[in-house]
């Protein structure tokens, strides 16, 4: 009763770990001003704009980014994204460039402002109150960073048009609504420094801070202001307005605290990984999920009645599938469409990742102890594929880090965008006797861009990850202290979802067999889209029944199910089929 109870417990979270992750609405608009027309170009604050983008894609935030904008691009930047930030969770706006007070209230200058007059400012350059009163429509907070406060070219060539109204230098103070923090890179009526490396001091101390977990964003700008009065000899103070209630607010949520370890002189039961996987998986109908177990777990207790399982799920598909029972519709319809056309089916280069896949990934999770965090991959079907759209899927390792000595390791990819950002989970197992650190299984969280089929993961140490041709993903790292003291670790497909080019479907298995080898077997995604999807170019059966058989026609040659299965292989598509063709001798 006890086995029966865990086992249940175990499906329902598998079941749990399937349901779609909920997604905090984050928005930012980043605007990097530094080619100006009419005064001397600032180099950095298109570099500042970018590596803060970036920042801000990684904490989940949905980014529209604006490089060296006109009056009327930065107007329309921020009246879209003031309609976007209407119910949003979180809106940030940062800008770097030139910004100036004009008459006590502060103004942002695009690239082709010429401001001979203070009259002119209205028309030509785009004021705080306005960017203010649009992120101040998010629920919980409206965040305005402006690294604008240097110094400004613009007011030494203005003409006053009246004697009261004064240009000074940097900003003036502000007074934002109950729900709005402005940060200036320096406090009002000071300058800032633009910098002489990539970044501006602001921005690098910005940077440091920003993706820290479990920082509040109170105190996160504290410890811009000490990095920044440090790095300047306190020349420059950043300084924030604005004031918050008693809610905590964190750009990155604290991570999870680690489970309670047992009292002393308890210690608890674990069982054996194959138990583990076995207990996840054994009430499931879908054969693929015993054909991982058996990979993964040769010599288990469980391996015969897993043998077994398999064999009576394959046995059933091929009474599905006989000739008596499988409609024609598909084998007649495979000619007529082309390449391009929209058939209905899903696009046929791309699989969908299903309940199977997901009870899959979580008996793999539960057999290797990951903490398995809650996701969701499901692009649209008509999304384009990218160059990056190989890298979304789910990879694991069936041996630890150093030649299986340290921990197991799952990569989930769930989306790569456009720009080539992957976002997705790192998750590492419990750790073993010869691990670097002694800390509990658990995951990260990451957003990285890929460049040359690579990316990093600002872990400690750094995690360096490269997706080779085969579809293994390697994982490099080395320690911190002792740079040549490196490891490595490879992880293969669980699932995908672009789907490999030739005869072989997706599959965690994708070396051909040997001629003479055992036949290779095939995942369920494998049958799955065998069967269902139409083929673009079918294989006339008469010239190749005549190549591939004996004189009677319709009769595979061959001695061994090995040949029969291989001459099959050619001529039809799916496992079923394939299995029926080779058993009796022919189609």
């Amino acid at each position: 009763m006890r086995t029966v109870r865990a086992a249940a417990f175990v499906v329902t979270s598998i079941w749990l770990l399937i349901q779609p992750a909920f997604a905090e609405n984050r928005i930012a608009l980043v605007i990097g001003n530094g080619s100006y027309e009419k005064v001397p170009e600032l180099p950095n604050p298109p570099r500042d704009a970018a590596d803060i983008g970036r920042a801000l894609e990684r904490l989940n935030f949905k980014v529209t980014q604006t490089k060296d904008a006109t009056a009327h691009e930065m107007r329309k930047a921020i009246v879209d994204f003031g309609r976007a930030a209407e119910g949003a969770e979180m809106a940030v706006v940062f800008y770097a460039g030139h910004g100036m007070e004009v008459g006590g209230e502060n103004w942002l200058i695009p690239v082709n402002a010429e401001l001979r007059s203070d009259a002119d400012i209205e028309s030509e350059a785009v004021s705080l109150r306005s960017i203010s009163l649009q992120v101040s429509k998010a629920r919980q907070l409206g965040l305005v960073i402006l690294d604008a406060c240097r110094n400004n070219p613009f007011a030494a060539k203005m003409k006053r048009s009246l004697s009261t109204r004064a240009v000074a230098r940097g900003l003036a103070p502000t007074e934002p609504s109950d729900n709005v923090l402005i940060a200036y890179a320096a406090r009002d009526g000071t300058t800032a420094s633009d910098g002489e490396g990539r970044n501006s001091p602001f921005t690098i101390a910005l940077l440091r801070h920003i993706e820290t977990p479990g920082l509040e964003i109170s105190f996160l700008f504290r410890r811009v202001r000490d990095d920044v009065m440090a790095a300047t000899k306190r020349e420059q103070q950043p300084f924030v307005y604005g004031s918050l209630s008693k809610e905590e607010i964190y750009l990155r949520a604290p991570a999870a605290s680690a489970p309670t370890r047992p009292a002393a002189g308890q210690v608890a039961a674990v069982p054996a990984e194959d138990e583990q996987f076995w207990q996840a998986v054994r009430t499931s109908t879908v054969a693929g999920l015993y054909e991982e177990f058996l990979s993964r777990y040769p010599k288990s207790s469980h391996a015969a009645e897993a043998r077994q399982r398999i064999k009576d799920f394959r046995s059933k598909e091929v009474a599905a599938a006989s000739p008596t029972t499988v409609s024609p519709r598909l084998e007649d319809n495979a000619g007529t469409i082309k390449a391009g056309e929209n058939s209905g089916a899903r696009p046929s280069d791309r699989n969908l990742f299903l309940a199977e896949d997901s009870q899959k990934v979580a008996a793999i999770g539960v057999a290797q102890r990951f903490d398995m965090p809650k996701f969701t991959i499901s692009p649209a079907q008509d999304d384009p594929l990218g160059a990056g759209s190989r890298f979304v899927g789910v990879w694991s390792s069936k041996h630890g880090w150093a030649n299986g000595k340290g921990r197991n390791t799952m990569m989930i990819i769930t989306e790569v965008s456009a720009t080539g950002m992957a976002r997705g989970y790192y998750l590492w197992g419990p750790p073993t006797k010869h691990s670097w650190t002694r800390d509990a299984a658990g995951h990260k969280w990451f957003a990285e861009y890929i460049v040359n089929d690579k990316f990093s993961i600002k872990t400690v140490p750094e995690i360096n990850v490269k997706l080779d041709n085969k579809n293994v993903l390697t994982l490099l790292t080395a320690k911190s202290d002792k740079p040549a003291d490196k490891s490595s670790i490879e992880l293969r497909p669980i699932w995908q979802l672009v789907r490999l080019r030739g005869d072989a479907e997706p599959s965690a298995k994708r070396n051909q067999a040997p001629q003479n080898g055992p036949v290779p077997k095939q995942e369920p995604s494998e049958r799955r889209s065998a069967i269902s999807e139409p083929t673009i170019k079918p294989k006339p059966a008469g010239p190749k029944v005549a190549q591939e058989s004996d004189p009677r026609q319709g009769k595979v040659a061959g001695t061994s199910m090995e040949d029969r299965y291989r001459a099959c292989r050619k001529l039809v598509k799916g496992f079923a089929q394939r299995d029926a063709c080779a058993r009796n001798g022919g189609i």
